[in-house]
């Protein structure tokens, strides 16, 4: 026997410290909660580090001079079973960029913008605001966006003049302006054609548009702003798709985007607050699971997917009953606002925005797929049940807007053009040249409010 090696008495008792060492161990992980060791009422991290690190050690005590063999084994395996997920990984990324090369690229400009954690955690794409629930965030700024620090998207060429003429935008995402720059949004163009009609006063146009945010939001948001002693002249709501959505989504009009996702956070639902084994999440993140999920969603037909949507359809609510419910709360919203410019001294304008969704427009060979419910990311816009409502809430809200000044409908200004308005999945973001269409029919609307 070589002199290092331990004699057998020696061996013996480590033996034995190990195995009772690695019992404590595991009792103490599996009690924890009950000796006061723990805050927590589930399995924390640390319980799950004590746990292995019992068993490790048993499995030594058992093993005992056979555990040296058994280490160098298991670390052959583990060292190829890390060369094979490297090159498993190698080849998921070129698949997916072969098959599904709109999911990569998504993912490859998340992570390279530093916001792929934020992006898919997320309820909404924004920072907590109080009573608004959220507005943008900042941390996403790129350079053609910018949002300030209190989440709402800059307008270039605003006047600070104290005497200027103050227009609050209240909107969506259309408002706001997904797909474009800050010099492109409908209210960077409706800042220069103001600057220019009115070229006797300053101009200041506060584009305070959230993405997601319903009529209802919007309205809170105005109230916020009076609150605060932030007077304008001039309010203009630009809604429509997101109120409809809410319905849609929820089975109820009134509410906002996402509103079970949030009220599930709220409520604490492990589900809702992303509570996941962290074997999963470290599987989430890989190029391996970015496959499967291209595969999966390629191989299944979109009659199966919108199966699993949970909609005011699945829910057995009339379409006609519900959309005339969005309206009325809509037309409720829009007598607080009446009362509040009486109150407060301003001019208001709502309209309903446009959309691939309504209207007499020739559709391009793109919108004729975003009609088609081509996108894995708006599954709904293949389901008939939310064409139907949204077309059917659209007409209402026309047929109810008896005051041509004050409530007016977009629905119908590109109905003359052939070309590819549209230009994402949701069919109501436009490109900075309809944005400026846009901003061009909300002048012709200031110039006969201020004309009446």
């Amino acid at each position: 026997m070589k002199t290092s090696e331990l004699n057998d008495d020696t061996v013996k008792l480590l033996r034995i410290i190990a195995v009772s060492v690695g019992i404590l161990m595991i009792a103490g992980a599996l009690f924890a909660n009950f000796i006061g060791f723990s805050s927590d009422t589930g399995i924390s991290h640390n319980q799950v580090a004590f746990l292995i690190s019992g068993v490790a050690l048993i499995v030594f005590g058992i093993l005992g001079r056979k555990f040296p063999g058994l280490y160098k084994g298991l670390a052959l395996l583990l060292l190829n079973l890390l060369v094979t997920i490297m090159l498993l990984e190698f080849a998921s990324i070129i698949l997916v960029k072969l098959i599904d090369q709109d999911r990569f690229d998504i993912r490859e400009r998340k992570i390279e913008e530093g916001h792929l954690d934020l992006t898919e955690n997320s309820v909404v794409l924004g920072m907590y605001a109080p009573f608004v629930v959220w507005r943008s965030n900042p941390a996403l700024n790129s350079d053609s966006v910018t949002v300030d620090n209190d989440g709402y998207r800059i307008t270039p060429g605003v006047s600070a003049e104290s005497d200027a003429y103050r227009v609050f935008l209240l909107g969506g995402s259309a408002m706001w302006g997904t797909n474009v720059s800050d010099s492109g949004t409908i209210g960077a163009h409706l800042q220069q054609l103001l600057t220019e009609y009115r070229s006797y006063q300053p101009t200041s146009v506060s584009n305070m548009a959230q993405v997601g945010h319903s009529s209802t939001q919007e309205v809170i948001e105005l109230m916020l702003q009076l609150r605060d002693g932030s007077i304008p002249d001039l309010v203009i709501f630009y809604d429509g798709f997101n109120d409809v959505w809410g319905a849609y989504e929820a089975g109820r009009a009134g509410t906002h985007h996402s509103e079970r996702a949030i009220a599930a956070r709220v409520e604490g639902s492990p589900e809702a607050l992303n509570i996941i084994p962290p074997f999963e999440a470290i599987l989430r993140g890989t190029n391996t699971w970015l496959l499967i999920s291209s595969i999966r969603q390629n191989s299944s037909q979109p009659e199966s997917r919108l199966e699993m949507l949970e909609t005011y359809f699945t829910m057995g609510i009339d379409k006609d009953i519900l959309a005339e419910s969005v309206v009325s709360t809509y037309l409720g919203n829009c007598a607080i606002v009446e009362a509040l410019a009486k109150q407060y001294g301003f001019e208001y304008i709502f309209v309903w925005q446009p959309s691939v969704w309504y209207g007499e427009k020739p559709l391009s060979e793109f919108e004729e797929s975003i009609v088609e419910g081509g996108f894995d990311f708006f599954l709904a816009g293949g389901d008939p049940a939310f064409k139907s409502l949204y077309t059917t809430t659209y007409s209402i809200f026309e047929e109810s807007a008896v005051d041509s000044t004050h409530y007016l409908s977009f629905a119908h200004i590109f109905d003359d053009m052939s070309e590819t308005v549209y230009n994402d999945y949701a069919g109501v973001h436009v490109d900075s040249w309809a944005n400026r269409i846009v901003a061009e029919e909300l002048l012709a609307a200031i110039t006969e409010l201020n004309q009446n």
